[in-house]
């Protein structure tokens, strides 16, 4: 089965995008720079995207939709249970969203000027919370400090394999958030 053209390019919009993204930095992306990389014009990237936060919103949307079924499934579970889970997947998900954890790193000073991301945002503060495992502001503190932590060691690609992060996050989440 073929992919209808529209969708292609989408995708390859997206793709192109996060590449630069990464490379560059949002802030230093324009839309020319991403229709010139996606092999098409300014207007077709509009076509498709109103504007660049909404390409940025494309970007994010697999980890969006992962990290939304994380506190969907969390809000089931015993606060302890919750904490033990979101802990587990946020590792795997910083390690799967590398480069996506760089993305988000660099806009987070002017994340909530984003309408197109306010759910994820909103996911966040969620994670932050399971995490904590408690409403106790020095809990949060620390899970927030984690979350920033181990999404900073993502953002190097080559620095650390998959295995070293994930146990850099699984030992590190656990000595903030779980102490003995």
């Amino acid at each position: 089965m073929t992919t209808p053209a529209r969708e292609r390019t989408r995708h390859e919009i997206v793709r192109q995008a996060m590449g630069l993204f990464q490379e560059r930095g949002f802030g230093a992306v324009s839309l020319q720079d991403i229709a010139t990389a996606a092999g098409c014009s300014k207007a077709t990237v509009l076509y498709h995207f109103a504007g660049k936060t909404a390409v940025l919103a494309a970007v994010l949307e697999p980890a969006a939709a992962d990290l939304a079924r994380v506190v969907a499934t969390a809000r089931d579970m015993s606060r302890d249970a919750a904490q033990e889970f979101a802990i587990t997947e946020f590792i795997e998900m910083a390690v799967r969203y590398r480069g996506v954890m760089d993305v988000v790193q660099e806009v987070i000073p002017v994340i909530y000027e984003i309408p197109e991301i306010a759910q994820l945002v909103a996911d966040g503060i969620q994670l932050q919370r399971l995490l904590a495992g408690s409403d106790d502001p020095l809990e949060l503190g620390l899970a927030g400090f984690a979350l920033s932590g181990l999404m900073g060691e993502c953002r190097h690609p080559g620095e650390h394999t998959e295995a070293e992060l994930r146990r850099l996050g699984d030992v590190g989440l656990r000595r903030l958030l779980r102490p003995s």
